[in-house]
C-alpha cells in the first residue's frame, strides 16, 4: 500500500464543519438515556456552587470522552471537533469538566459509586439478559488490587507501595460467568502505601449487593488472591449465601499442615495452557494437586469472627534451584486455596487458577483507556475519574453485547475502534438528520444493528 498521488498534489485542511469524529457516541448515549442515567445523576450528585451545575450533562461528557478514549482532561476536547456540537448537546469544555471533577469530596464519590452500581444493574437488565447470560445460575466474583503509577509531585495521597513505584493503589471486583465477559462491580482508590486487606471486607459487601442486584442470584463464588485471606470478609462471603476461593499466605502452620499430606495424595495434571513462574522465571508444564481439610483463624483474640473449617487445595510443582556452589536441584514449590467449592481438587484448583486471567484482562482494557493516568492533583477527583472509567467500560461492554456475539467479548479497546471511532458526514435533509458513514466499513452491520437497537423505544426496567 502506499499514497496514489505524489506529495505535491496532496494538501490538508482542518476546516470541515460537517464531519463527526465518533459516530459510535450516537448508540453510547442513547443507551445511556434508555437507563435514565441523566435522572440518576441529577438525584444523586450534588456539588454546592456553579461548578456542580448540570452534573447529568458534565458526567455523560467524561464518559463518551473516555469511550472515545480520551485519558486525560486535555483529551476531552475531542467532542468539540467538526459537527459533533450539531449531533449532542451539552457537551462541556475540558476547564469545566477539571473544574467539577475538584468539586468532589468523600461523600460525592460515594454518591457516584451508588450511580455506577445502578447503571449496572439497569443495564443488565436493559441488554435482556445479554450482558451477563446464565447469571441467575452461577457466576463469579473476582477481587484485586492494582498498583497505578502516577507521576508529579503533587498527587495527593500517591506514595511508594509493595511495587517500589510511586502511584496510587485501586480495589476492583467484577462479574463474569462462564459465558459473558466481566463487567466492573465496584472500585475503590486508596493511598499508594495501603494494604490490600485494608476496607476489603465493607468493599466486598458493596460488590455482593451489586452483583445480587445484576440477578447473580443462584450460586456465587468469590475470588482472590491472598491478600484478600481475612477472617471477616470470608465470613461475609459465606453469611451472604456465596462461596469462596481465597489463595493462602505461606506461613509455618501452613508448611506443617501441607507437609502432612499423604504422598500418594497428589494427583499429577497438565496444564492446557503453561503457567508462568515468576520467582524463576520459567513456564510451568506440569503439576500435582491434592486436598486435606483445614481450619483457618483459630486465634480468638485476632479473629473474634470465628475459626473457619473447609478444603485446603494445595498444588505443587518442581523447580530448579542453585547452591551456593551454583549446583542445581529440584524443589517443591507449594500454592494453596482456601475454599469450600464442591468441585472435585483438580477442578477446584483450575477454577481458581482463572481468576488471574479475567481480572488482569479488565486492568489491561482500563489501562488501555482512562486509567492510563490519574489526570487531577486532589485525591477525590481521582476516585470519580476511577469510578467513571468502571461505568464507561460497563457501558462499552453493553453496546458489545447488543452489537454482535463477536462485540461480546471483544476488548473495549477494539469495541471502541470498531464501533466508537467511526467517522461519519452530517447531513440535513426534510428536518432530518443522517450520518453518512464510510462505505464498506468492515463493522457496518454490528455497528447499524447497535443504532437500530439502541435509537428504538427504551425497554421496561
Amino acid at each position: 500500500m502506499r499514497a496514489s498521488h505524489s506529495r505535491a498534489k496532496v494538501t490538508a485542511r482542518f476546516d470541515d464543519q460537517s464531519v463527526v469524529t465518533h459516530a459510535g457516541l450516537l448508540p453510547l448515549l442513547r443507551l445511556t438515556e434508555n437507563i435514565e442515567f441523566a435522572d440518576l445523576a441529577a438525584d444523586r450528585i450534588r456539588i454546592p456552587g456553579p461548578a456542580g451545575a448540570n452534573p447529568d450533562a458534565k458526567l455523560l461528557t467524561l464518559i463518551a470522552g473516555m469511550a472515545a478514549g480520551a485519558d486525560s482532561i486535555d483529551d476531552l476536547d475531542v467532542l468539540r471537533t467538526g459537527a459533533n456540537d450539531r449531533l449532542f448537546t451539552g457537551i462541556r469544555a475540558p476547564s469545566t469538566l477539571g473544574t467539577f471533577l475538584r468539586g468532589f469530596d468523600i461523600g460525592h464519590t460515594t454518591a457516584l459509586d451508588t450511580v455506577a452500581a445502578q447503571v449496572l444493574t439497569r443495564l443488565a437488565r436493559t441488554t435482556g439478559g445479554r450482558l451477563l447470560p446464565g447469571i441467575g445460575d452461577y457466576a463469579i466474583v473476582d477481587l484485586d488490587s492494582k498498583i497505578t503509577r502516577v507521576h508529579g509531585p503533587r498527587k495527593v495521597g500517591a506514595n511508594y507501595g509493595y511495587t517500589h513505584v510511586r502511584g496510587y493503589n485501586f480495589l476492583a471486583a467484577t462479574l463474569a460467568t462462564p459465558i459473558a465477559a466481566p463487567v466492573i462491580l465496584a472500585t475503590r482508590l486508596r493511598g499508594g502505601q495501603a494494604d490490600t486487606r485494608r476496607h476489603a471486607t465493607s468493599f466486598l459487601k458493596q460488590a455482593l449487593r451489586t452483583a445480587r442486584g445484576c440477578g447473580a442470584t443462584g450460586n456465587l463464588l468469590v475470588r482472590g488472591d491472598s491478600g484478600y485471606y481475612v477472617c471477616s470478609l470470608i465470613h461475609a462471603i459465606t453469611a451472604a449465601g456465596a462461596r469462596f476461593s481465597i489463595t493462602l499466605r505461606q506461613h509455618p502452620g501452613l508448611q506443617t499442615v501441607i507437609a502432612g499430606i499423604d504422598e500418594h495424595a497428589w494427583t499429577p495434571i497438565t496444564y492446557a495452557t503453561p503457567v508462568f513462574d515468576e520467582h524463576t522465571q520459567t513456564w510451568i508444564h506440569t503439576a500435582q494437586v491434592a486436598e486435606t481439610r483445614y481450619t483457618a483463624f483459630t486465634n480468638p483474640t485476632e479473629h473474634p469472627e470465628g475459626p473457619i473449617t473447609a478444603r485446603l487445595i494445595v498444588r505443587r510443582y518442581h523447580v530448579e534451584t542453585r547452591t551456593e556452589q551454583g549446583e542445581l536441584f529440584p524443589v517443591w514449590r507449594y500454592q494453596a486455596v482456601f475454599t469450600d467449592t464442591g468441585l472435585d481438587t483438580a477442578a477446584a484448583e483450575q477454577q481458581h487458577r482463572g481468576r488471574a486471567g479475567t481480572i488482569e484482562a479488565v486492568f489491561a482494557d482500563l489501562n488501555n483507556s482512562a486509567l492510563a493516568h490519574f489526570p487531577s492533583g486532589q485525591f477525590h477527583a481521582n476516585q470519580a475519574w476511577l469510578t467513571l472509567a468502571a461505568l464507561t467500560h460497563n457501558l462499552l461492554r453493553g453496546l458489545g453485547v447488543l452489537a454482535s456475539r463477536f462485540h461480546a467479548w471483544a476488548r473495549t479497546g477494539t469495541i471502541r475502534r470498531q464501533l466508537i471511532a467511526v467517522p461519519a458526514r452530517l447531513t440535513r435533509t426534510a428536518r432530518t438528520l443522517t450520518l453518512r458513514l464510510p462505505q464498506n466499513w468492515p463493522w457496518q452491520d454490528s455497528w447499524h444493528g447497535l443504532f437500530t437497537t439502541t435509537t428504538g423505544p427504551p425497554p421496561a426496567h
